[in-house]
């Protein structure tokens, strides 16, 4: 099996997390099959994948012509491929589609970006020989906007990584470095219109008593207008923007939050909400798209782009957080990259019976 592993070492938040833990998985998980992942970072590849290094000096070209060649020399039994099957690749595949946030609304992605996907991904669909997915939500939008037969289209969630296990991540280092001098919020994600960072710095403002807020993530679009915003409501001195930290700054940064501030506006799966819950954090999130599927009833969930309605979550989280702690945890119990590498097997053992 040939992984295209690209995302390895980009900063690609939730795409880069699966990747890397869906290789660390596959080996234990299915010693019956031979793994390689195709990356520029031949370096992150965990042990029992073979890594094969792939310079990319542009995407148009890796894709168009690097990837392909590659890919005819090793011959896989399959190719699996994050959004886009290459143009140029006709052999057995399998793609993961994370979320088509690109299809569902022209407020959500750029325009450059809802151009490239709806062209890639709607060809890569139905070129695939399989189709994978994160939740029955997303499922349920490929199969809507692309009209795949149903027994195409497989669904295996996503994992928690193991620095976020609730068994590892039940307490709180009384001297963590990243402890701050006042209680805080966390929003995890990219500052992008889709995530919606605008409405959790309005909602700082209103929460009583007051709460800082930490914004962990790069900029994706909207970092001027974060920044404005921060200025307009003069929260300078209670909203840090950290952009993009390294995992195990980020499991930090979980466990000594107040709770996790998730205003998205659509998600294919939300990975930060099963993150928090794991960590002991309250968890305050938009009731839309797949995030009510991932936090069943072990968070609060508001209506989207409602500041006051965010606001009035927040407070109620904190006032509740010990039973939502304890749901939290529950919650976070069910998910695991083992059983995501399990499924993804098991579609590799179909496409090449």
């Amino acid at each position: 099996m040939a992984i295209d592993a690209d995302v390895l070492g980009r900063q690609r938040t939730g795409d880069e997390r699966y990747v890397a833990n869906l290789l660390r998985e596959l080996p234990n998980t299915a010693p019956d099959l031979q793994f390689a992942a195709i990356t520029r970072h031949p370096e992150l590849v965990p042990a029992g994948v073979e890594p094969i290094e792939l310079p990319a000096r542009s995407q148009i070209y890796r894709m168009s012509r690097s990837l392909p060649r590659l890919l005819r020399q090793l011959q896989p039994a399959v190719a699996h491929f994050q959004y886009a099957v290459p143009l140029a690749y006709h052999s057995p595949s399998l793609i993961t589609v994370h979320d088509v946030s690109f299809e569902a609304g022209t407020s959500l992605t750029r325009a450059r970006d809802r151009f490239v996907f709806r062209r890639a991904v709607r060809r890569s669909v139905r070129r695939a020989s399989a189709v994978i997915t994160v939740s029955e939500f997303t499922r349920s939008e490929l199969l809507r906007y692309y009209d795949l037969a149903p027994e195409h289209v497989f669904v295996h969630p996503n994992g928690l990584d193991p620095v976020f296990d609730p068994a590892t991540s039940a307490d709180t280092d009384p001297g963590d470095e990243e402890a701050q001098p006042r209680p805080y919020g966390l929003f995890v994600g990219t500052l992008s219109a889709r995530k919606d960072p605008l409405s959790a710095i309005e909602a700082i403002a209103l929460v009583e008593p007051p709460l800082d807020l930490i914004v962990v993530g790069p900029d994706g679009g909207s970092g001027a207008a974060v920044r404005a915003a921060i200025s307009r409501l003069d929260l300078g001195e209670r909203v840090h923007l950290r952009g993009h930290v390294d995992i195990d700054h980020l499991a930090r940064l979980y466990r000594n939050a107040a709770c996790l501030v998730f205003p998205s506006l659509y998600e294919g799966f939300g990975l930060p909400v099963i993150e928090a819950m794991a960590s002991g954090t309250p968890v305050v999130a938009a009731n839309t798209s797949a995030i009510p599927e991932v936090a069943g009833d072990a968070a609060i969930l508001v209506e989207p782009a409602r500041p006051a309605a965010l606001a009035g979550g927040i407070e109620r989280a904190i006032a509740d957080s010990e039973r939502l702690t304890r749901l939290g945890r529950e919650r976070a119990a069910h998910f695991s990259w083992r059983e995501t590498a399990r499924i993804a097997a098991d579609v590799y053992r179909k496409l090449i019976a």
